[in-house]
């Protein structure tokens, strides 16, 4: 590297990798190979000569030593301004921060929605399987279902009957979606300052 001086801003040599086409050229020959596989075999030849001579190419410019050339800069300071050089002032309102939540919510409260509303989900399903299939264990076992692949293709007798193995599997995956869900709209609490049992418990949703 090589420093001259002209003037007030000096000059400075830079040494750089040497600039090269063989890349692009080995890129097409592979597309060319590839694509003589679908059309015709004297594009993948072509493909094939244009690769050979793209890697020997590329080699002969890293290999044994790297091709560089030396670069002219020159270091000028470049001055730092902006085309706004006063401060925009917002003009404060008594009331400009009413929409800003005013308490943050723990996890807790997230916890305890979706608990809350894994309760009130289960109800209304299970109030559905005992007006129409006269037992309240179908949509546990309908729930159940979606873990055991034995059970897509029993039938609605079936579902209505009471089993241990899918009550625990309904509780698990119930509990957790309704766990899962709650621990996000608890995350979401605070994005929707303004009411939020109106805006996250039912407009969200």
């Amino acid at each position: 590297m090589e420093t001259q001086s002209e003037g007030n801003h000096p000059q400075i040599d830079v040494s750089l990798p040497a600039p090269t086409a063989w890349p692009m050229v080995l890129a097409l020959g592979l597309s060319l190979v590839v694509a003589g596989m679908v059309t015709n075999v004297a594009i993948s030849l072509l493909g094939l000569v244009l690769t050979i001579c793209a890697s020997v190419g590329w080699f002969r410019q890293v290999l044994p030593a790297e091709c560089h050339e030396s670069v002219a800069v020159r270091a000028q300071p470049i001055p730092i301004v902006t085309a706004r050089p006063t401060v925009t002032r917002v003009a404060f309102e008594p009331m400009h921060r009413k929409i800003l939540p005013i308490e943050t919510y723990k996890v807790t409260a997230g916890i305890k929605g979706g608990i809350a509303g894994g309760v009130a989900m289960a109800a209304p399903a299970m109030l559905f399987g005992l007006i129409k299939y006269h037992s309240i264990w179908y949509a546990i076992n309908l729930l159940a279902a979606g873990g055991f692949v034995s059970w897509a293709g029993e039938s609605n007798a079936f579902l209505a009957e009471f089993h241990l193995r899918g009550l625990l599997a309904a509780l698990a995956i119930h509990g957790a979606i309704s766990l899962l869900v709650g621990l996000l709209y608890g995350a979401m609490l605070p994005m929707f300052p303004k009411m939020p049992i109106l805006t996250c418990g039912f407009i969200a949703p």
